[in-house]
C-alpha cells in the first residue's frame, strides 16, 4: 500500500512539474522516517529541495541569457594582485545598491588587472538576485546600436548592462 501511495505521489509531483521533488522523494521519505520527522517537516524539506533546484536553474538560465563569457566570482578575485584597488569600495558594489538607484559603475585601469573578472562577478551576483543582465563588448554593442529596429535589444530592458573592452578598438561613426 505504501508503494502505491509513493508512486502516486511521485506521479503527481511530476505532473505538477515538481521534478526535483519527484526525484528525491524516496530519499527525503527515508530521512523523514529515520529522523521521525513531522509531516510538516517532511513537506518542508521536500519543497526546499524543489525550490533550491528551481532557483539554481533560474540563475543558470539568467547567466546564459546574459551572455557571460565565463563564470567568475568575487571570491576568486585576487585583491593582492592589485594593491591600489580599494577592496571596501569594490565590495560595496556587490550590495547592488547602485542597480536599485539606477547608477553606473565603471572599472577603469590598464589591461590585465581584472576589470572583466570583477564585472562578470558583479553580473553573476545580479543574476542571483533576480536582476536581468546583459553582457557585451563595446564593439558588439556599437554594431547592435547601428542595426535598424533590432529585435534583440536586451540592453534596453536589463537592470545591469556590462560593456567590456571599452577603449580597445576605435568606434566608427
Amino acid at each position: 500500500m505504501d508503494q502505491l501511495i509513493t508512486d502516486r505521489l511521485r506521479d503527481n509531483l511530476s505532473r505538477l512539474k515538481l521534478t526535483q521533488a519527484a526525484e528525491v522523494l524516496d530519499e527525503v521519505l527515508k530521512k523523514a522516517e529515520a529522523d521521525k520527522c513531522s509531516y510538516m517537516s517532511f513537506l518542508d524539506h521536500l519543497l526546499e529541495e524543489e525550490v533550491g533546484a528551481k532557483e539554481k536553474r533560474r540563475v543558470e538560465t539568467a547567466m546564459k541569457t546574459a551572455g557571460l563569457p565565463c563564470a567568475k566570482t568575487i571570491d576568486e578575485y585576487d585583491f593582492s594582485f592589485h594593491p591600489n584597488l580599494n577592496k571596501k569600495e569594490v565590495m560595496t558594489l556587490f550590495d547592488l545598491e547602485f542597480i536599485r538607484n539606477h547608477e553606473n559603475a565603471i572599472f577603469l585601469g590598464p589591461p590585465g588587472v581584472g576589470k572583466t573578472h570583477l564585472a562578470i562577478s558583479l553580473a553573476i551576483k545580479a543574476c542571483c538576485h533576480g536582476h536581468k543582465v546583459y553582457f557585451t563588448t563595446m564593439d558588439t554593442l556599437m554594431r547592435k546600436l547601428k542595426e535598424p529596429q533590432s529585435k534583440h535589444k536586451a540592453y534596453l530592458t536589463s537592470s545591469l548592462v556590462v560593456v567590456d573592452e571599452v577603449g580597445y578598438l576605435p568606434i566608427d561613426g
